[in-house]
């Protein structure tokens, strides 16, 4: 049995079940084995941790779980070795909240170019430095602060 921080129902009834990041990877491959599969990845970024949460569905339960675990560090294991699904989720929350997800297979931004300074789900994401994109000679995005830069 997978060691948990704690549980705890929603308004609506969904279980919540609170993990250690480092008992995260335990945990799931125990849901997985009692039939839930990943539907949904998010993070949530707070003063002082990003806590990434994780929906999974069991068919023939017709039963949501909802599995949150705490960073401090950033750092949380990617469960792509567990689900596919799990890829596009997590390099969105790398893109845009600055989650990293150990054992990713190709963590790198979804949605902005690989130059793009911060994420702008996190709180301490400075709106005040505008931020352009252009093109290089081969066709490559990049990213510059001069205004007269972008596209």
């Amino acid at each position: 049995m997978v060691d948990i921080i704690a549980e705890e129902k929603t308004k609506d009834g969904r279980k919540v079940i609170r993990v250690a990041k480092e008992n995260l990877i335990e945990l799931m491959k125990e849901l997985k084995s009692q039939g839930y599969n990943l539907s949904l990845t998010t993070a949530v970024d707070y003063v002082d941790h990003i806590e990434v949460v994780y929906h999974v569905y069991n068919m023939q339960k017709n039963e949501y779980i909802i599995v949150k675990t705490e960073t401090k560090d950033n750092h949380v294991p990617s469960l792509t070795s567990l689900w596919n699904a799990a890829n596009w989720d997590e390099r969105e929350e790398y893109d845009l909240v600055g989650v990293i997800f150990d054992g990713h297979p190709n963590l790198k931004r979804l949605f902005l170019p690989e130059g793009w300074v911060g994420h702008p789900l996190r709180k301490n994401y400075d709106l005040s430095k505008a931020q352009y994109i252009n093109m290089d000679e081969d066709g490559n995005d990049y990213v510059t602060f001069d205004p007269e830069g972008g596209w």
